[in-house]
């Protein structure tokens, strides 16, 4: 019974997907870039037009969908994996499996460390020029989950990407996970488990795995900062879903 009450808190937010313009969906399939398309589209009307939007069946005032989600997702932080199981019969699971083999981060990621591994080989036998040697200090990969926390989708880059093995060794990892959540108790959450499951190493001594508090519409990154962006479920529950996707692009 108290799985179904949480289920039931949180369904409100969960009922309704987020319905994306026609022509962005459309660029994929058209090659053009994500910019070019929107350029082009003069038909498509913003997500938010008015003073209001949705929150489950509800209609609210875009600056009151935000607290509430708030809210409800700090209610139900800790058994938030649970209810995903629960109210997808399992299949979430599969979902973010495919996500992950769609963003090819496996075999990215292997192919960068092989390179990196040489460079290091190279550079240590004196063959590379100083201006040819790997920045240490910047990641050849830089990952950003955003509304991702629990770090469902996080830990799967994570085991994709081997950073767990890595992090035996010494340096930072080439490879770098950022999850970024609005809601704090979630982050909370989910590093708690990270470090259940991982250790400290991957935060404290590789840099692989971070949690970040910040809002999609507006997150707390510099430009170009990272070379992947991926968004879940969690695209539905941002006020201004436009706003998120321009944030995402820069």
């Amino acid at each position: 019974m108290a799985t179904i009450s949480l289920c039931r808190r949180i369904a409100t937010t969960c009922t309704r997907t987020a319905t994306l313009p026609r022509r962005s969906l459309a660029s994929s399939s058209s090659r053009l870039p994500f910019s070019s398309a929107a350029s082009q589209d003069t038909s498509s009307s913003p997500y938010v037009s008015g003073p209001t939007t949705h929150f489950g069946y509800e209609s609210v005032s875009i600056n009151e969908k935000e607290g509430r989600v708030r809210q409800v997702f700090e209610n139900v932080a800790n058994d938030y994996d649970v209810m995903n199981d629960f109210m997808s019969a399992g299949l979430h699971r599969y979902w973010k499996d495919e996500l992950l083999r769609m963003t090819g981060v496996g075999p990215m990621s292997k192919a960068l460390r092989r390179r990196a591994s040489m460079k290091y080989a190279a550079d240590l036998n004196n063959k590379n020029n100083d201006d040819d040697m790997i920045d240490d200090s910047k990641a050849l990969l830089s990952i950003l989950d955003v509304a991702g926390g629990t770090g469902d989708v996080a830990f799967r880059f994570v085991d994709a990407a081997n950073c767990e093995e890595r992090s035996k060794s010494s340096g930072k990892d080439e490879v770098n996970v950022t999850v970024c959540d609005i809601n704090p108790e979630m982050l909370r959450v989910g590093e708690s488990r990270a470090r259940k499951r991982y250790g400290s190493a991957l935060f404290d001594e590789t840099c692989a795995l971070k949690f970040v508090e910040g809002n999609a519409q507006c997150l707390p990154f510099e430009d170009n900062s990272f070379d992947l962006y991926t968004i879940a479920f969690g695209l539905r529950n941002v006020t201004d879903v436009d706003m998120a996707l321009r944030d995402a692009l820069r």
